[in-house]
């Protein structure tokens, strides 16, 4: 057997990095324990034991300390976790990448100087990760098609995300609360200024009908829309939810009436994933690869439409069978991400780079 190590980076904060860090545990599988986790100096919160040598903050350490850590402990295969690796990685390591998606290599525009800039440092590191790996891991057919147009004689695979086996537990449409749910960021590409639009002319047209809304991950963000909601009259409707752990979020979606996921671009898109697997009907954009996720089960919108979005709510909103119908259909298609078959590819993938056995 192979001795492998990986940035486990993600692991070190309290929410286990989001969605990085959820695809990062799916990659390892039965192998978490098994394999060997390195991390900067920085404090951890997470639960998963780590190698933490050398310096603080991300950067600097992925660059200076952890190629000598590598070679320090050995490590025969890497897996760099987060979209980028070590320019100096030892020569004797074979280097798996992960690589999420292409969104970074885009120039959305970050309206934080600091994020801005970060994204730019991580554009020029792409390019040499890509040609050091062996392989390049990602999420997705959307994602290995996007990255093939850029690295044609890259090695693109794709282990799919998936949610723990918990997020697979459905509750009937009709004993829920019905609210309209949003599971965002402040990202540029994930559209949330045209989806608070979009809202605002669903709830005209719905009238007194219109069903409540409730966002998570805007709650830092929540002054960019106040004004906006208060004019409109909506401000009691909508709620912007402050940090939920897992278990929170999952109550969630269940008490949700439809997930409202209106991205420009994504990997994978796990809030649709979520949806599904809860019985949560999805109403989505029709780019990237959110139709290869929803299939069939999801009703799909053009997100550079604000009146197409709100139609979509309406329409869906207003037709209990068609809910009911998304919903059933919803966990049919989850089934296609379930983690008992995404770790059967995770295991076979380290059997055949590592010589690994299962656990």
């Amino acid at each position: 057997m192979r001795r492998v190590g990986y940035d486990g980076q993600a692991f070190l904060t309290r929410n286990g990095g989001t969605g990085k860090g959820a695809q990062l545990r799916t990659l390892l599988g039965p192998f978490i324990r098994q394999f060997t986790g390195f991390a900067s100096t920085d404090p951890n919160f997470g639960d998963i034991p780590l190698i933490q040598e050398g310096l603080a903050g991300y950067n600097l350490w992925q660059q200076i300390s952890l190629p000598r850590s590598l070679r320090r402990h050995n490590v025969d295969v890497f897996l760099a976790s987060s979209n980028t690796a070590p320019l100096r990685l030892p020569p004797k390591i074979e280097l798996i990448l992960v690589l999420h998606d292409m969104i970074i290599m885009k120039g959305y525009q970050k309206p934080e100087t600091r994020a801005w800039l970060l994204d730019g440092y991580r554009r020029r590191l792409i390019p040499a990760s890509v040609a050091r790996a062996e392989v390049v891991l990602t999420v997705s057919e959307y994602a290995r098609q996007e990255i093939l147009q850029v690295f044609p004689k890259a090695s693109v695979r794709v282990i799919s995300c998936t949610v723990p086996q918990p997020w697979f537990s459905s509750r009937a449409l009709a004993g829920r609360a019905g609210h309209i749910l949003m599971v965002t960021s402040s990202a540029p590409h994930k559209n949330a200024r045209a989806a608070i639009d979009a809202y605002v002319l669903y709830a005209r047209k719905a009238g007194s009908g219109a069903r409540p809304l409730k966002i998570v991950g805007l709650a830092n963000h929540a002054h960019r829309y106040t004004s906006e909601l208060r004019e409109a009259g909506l401000e009691s409707l909508v709620t912007f939810l402050p940090f939920i752990n897992e278990e929170q979020l999952r109550s969630v979606y269940q008490e949700a009436g439809a997930l409202f996921f209106p991205s420009l671009d994504e990997g994978f898109g796990i809030p649709v994933l979520e949806a599904m697997a809860t019985g949560t009907p999805v109403l989505t954009s029709r780019v990237a690869s959110m139709p290869e996720v929803g299939g069939e089960a999801a009703c799909y919108f053009d997100p550079f439409s604000v009146e197409d979005m709100a139609s979509a709510l309406e329409r869906v909103l207003s037709d209990v069978a068609l809910c009911e119908q998304m919903a059933h259909e919803g966990l049919r298609q989850a089934q296609r991400f379930h983690p008992d078959l995404v770790g059967q590819k995770v295991t076979q993938f380290w059997k055949e780079i590592a010589n690994v056995t299962s656990m």
